[in-house]
């Protein structure tokens, strides 16, 4: 009579199980998924940093400015649970060009990850031929829930420059929500909201850059409606 095998399966089974449960749950040092970026902007406006981290644990992120713990009460720092953190500067002056901004990432496994991004600030009168232009500014909307949201941002500058949206000063990651997209004819940069839900009620702004430089547009509530 043959030996039945079904006890080794069972026992190689919850090994493998045990295993991958044990490769889900391993510490694993800090690592930075999204790094800030080297930016020129006009003095007198406002600018953001982004900074995403990941590891298990979660890693905390600290900004800096020259190496130094932020203390200014310009800078404002938003961090959500998925490790995305903003830095925002507003008013931005002219004392500030030349900054090194830091991000550090830092959950007590392996050694603490560092991004850095040098801040340039220049008079509103000696911007580059083909500087970043918002012509038209996001504009306080209400919508229906299920309806369709249009969010207006109108760019120029030379190269064309790509448009950002925040909302509550977050990036806001259109591809990986279908619901929204940003126009890229007629309207270039304007934002649509598809089957408006009350979750995508927030201040929004939208952020144009080129190889010039960086600009945010004014910001600007939308309001989503109870359906019937």
């Amino acid at each position: 009579m043959k030996r039945r095998k079904w006890p080794y399966l069972t026992f190689l089974l919850a090994s493998l199980i045990v295993y991958a449960v044990a490769e889900e749950t391993k510490d694993d040092g800090p690592s930075l998924i999204v790094q800030p970026d080297s930016s020129v902007v006009p003095a007198d406006t406002r600018i953001s940093f982004f900074c995403r981290a990941d590891g298990n644990p979660l890693p905390n992120v600290v900004w800096r400015k020259n190496e130094h713990v932020i203390t200014d009460t310009r800078y404002t720092t938003k961090t959500l649970s998925n490790g995305l953190s903003t830095l925002r500067i507003d008013p931005v002056l002219l004392e500030d060009s030349n900054t090194t901004i830091s991000c550090t990432a830092d959950n007590g496994v392996g050694t603490p990850i560092k991004a850095e991004a040098t801040l340039t600030v220049l008079p509103a009168d000696q911007l580059p031929e083909g500087f970043p232009l918002i012509e038209a500014h996001p504009a306080l909307k209400s919508v229906e829930q299920g309806r369709t949201a249009h969010v207006t941002c109108r760019v120029e500058g030379d190269p064309r420059p790509k448009v950002l949206w925040l909302r509550d000063l977050m990036p806001i990651d259109i591809r990986s929500n279908p619901r929204y997209s940003v126009s890229t004819l007629g309207n270039p940069g304007a934002l649509m909201i598809q089957q408006a839900r009350e979750e995508d009620q927030g201040k929004y702004e939208c952020i144009a850059r080129n190889s010039q430089g960086v600009v945010h547009s004014k910001s600007a509530h939308l309001y989503v409606k109870g359906g019937l």
